[in-house]
């Protein structure tokens, strides 16, 4: 009778002390505001490469990160802030503030974000973005193709539904290399990564309903013809690879994304980029030197001032085949198209010595990719590669390959272990062959 008497003060007393409880456990996972985590990541590796008889073992510590958050001003609608002190990757970058920036909520439910962090607005379309591959500790992360880099900017987002409007400005002082090929296959560089650039970006992410979304953008660079230092210019020859100044590029890109249930998806995506870059050139008559636009046919070392990229992509998680997720990956690049990470972004094999920032020959390649979770504690993958350029001179090898397999053992939460092997293979006699051992450590 008490119960029944008295349930409305008894049902309010249990709202107020759930409602306390949690407050409780905010603050304690806040620290009082403050949240601390981190993670290190320590790679012994061997790599039997080309380069013999050169060291070929290492032993890295390819990831030291400390991560700050901070939640401050009102409690209903918090300000965020988050800092990132990394202590991996080259001495540069070691010691630095991978992410420095502060989440404002702003006028009409926007969000601002200001300071240094980086995003990555396609991550649907690549492998190790939204898909079941991240964070498994592998060799096969491959990265944005417009975005996902460290920037100081302005960005602001809005969200509506289950979608998302964002745009950001910025202004890079390092950013993209674009080199070029000359006839006899050398790679030639004629930017420098100093290029100077406003950078704005615009995006839609359009979710129709929960089978069907839509993604819409526009990326713009514009140099103020960045060049070198006056006095220090070099005239553009057949043979001579002389001064060029940047003056823009666009991306235009729009990308479907159809989930034919939970399980299965079909993505795709279409990228559209057009540079403009003068170069150091003479006149007809080869004389009196200016910043030009190439058209001098005879001279064949410089690329399109335009291309296209577009990759077709099946991912299918775990639960629909059972033992096995599965990424299928068909794309093309078109000559000189220019991507942030390299056309492997993210890769350790391949990134930074066969596939470049910008592309010497139209390129075609697939990708398969498999990863299975045994239980909790074992996970195993295995991967391949291939591509094939397009009209390559007769000493340039015009195929490339890379396959590898890898386990993962969670040993807790916290650790993990990975054991990996990768064999990349650029078309000639020799094989690079690597094998590594990673420790994870996350708190």
């Amino acid at each position: 009778k008490l119960v029944v008497e008295f349930h409305d003060e008894l049902e309010a007393l249990g709202v107020r002390v759930d409602d306390i409880e949690g407050k409780v456990n905010l603050l304690d996972s806040r620290l009082g505001g403050w949240k601390l985590s981190g993670a290190l990541r320590l790679d012994i590796g061997n790599e039997s490469a080309h380069e013999a008889p050169e060291s070929d073992g290492y032993v890295n510590m390819t990831r030291a990160r400390i991560h700050f958050d901070r939640w401050f001003g009102d409690p209903e609608n918090p300000m965020h802030f988050r800092a990132r002190l990394r202590g991996d990757g080259a001495p540069a970058h070691a010691n630095s503030w991978k992410d420095f920036y502060v989440e404002i909520p702003f006028f009409w439910d926007t969000l601002l974000t200001v300071g240094r962090l980086a995003v990555a607005f396609d991550n649907d379309y690549y492998l190790d973005g939204k898909t079941a591959f991240a964070n498994t500790g592998s060799f096969y992360a491959l990265g944005s193709v417009v975005s996902d880099r460290d920037l100081d900017q302005m960005l602001i987002q809005k969200q509506f539904g289950m979608g998302k409007v964002s745009a950001y400005v910025a202004h890079p002082s390092a950013g993209v290399k674009i080199s070029e090929t000359n006839a006899a296959g050398q790679r030639v560089e004629i930017l420098d990564e100093n290029y100077n650039a406003w950078e704005l970006f615009l995006m839609g992410q359009f979710q129709f309903n929960e089978q069907f979304g839509f993604d819409i953008g526009a990326q713009g660079f514009f140099g103020d013809n960045a060049r070198p230092a006056d006095g220090n210019e070099v005239v553009w020859t057949a043979t001579t690879y002389g001064s060029s100044e940047f003056k823009d590029m666009y991306n235009i890109f729009a990308g479907i994304r159809f989930n034919f249930n939970d399980n299965v998806a079909f993505k795709g995506i279409f990228y559209h980029q057009k540079r403009d870059i003068n170069y150091w050139l003479n006149d007809s008559t080869n004389a009196n030197p200016a910043w030009r636009e190439w058209d001098q046919p005879q001279n064949t070392i410089l690329g399109e001032d335009s291309g296209n990229h577009w990759r077709l992509i099946v991912d299918v998680k775990q639960e629909a085949l059972k033992f096995t997720s599965l990424w299928l990956e068909y794309g093309q690049y078109d000559k000189g198209f220019v991507a942030p990470h390299g056309i492997n972004g993210g890769n350790a094999v391949f990134a930074t010595e066969y596939l470049p920032n910008s592309l010497p020959f139209d390129l075609k390649y697939w990708r398969i990719a498999l990863g299975q979770e045994w239980n909790e504690k074992w996970a195993t993958h295995l991967f391949y590669y291939g591509y094939k350029w397009g009209d390559v001179p007769n000493n340039v090898e015009d195929k490339m390959s890379e396959w590898g397999l890898g386990v993962q053992y969670k040993y807790n939460p916290s650790v993990s272990f990975g054991l990996n092997f990768v064999q990349a293979d650029n078309g000639t006699d020799d094989k690079d062959n690597v094998v590594r051992f990673r420790t994870e450590v996350t708190f």
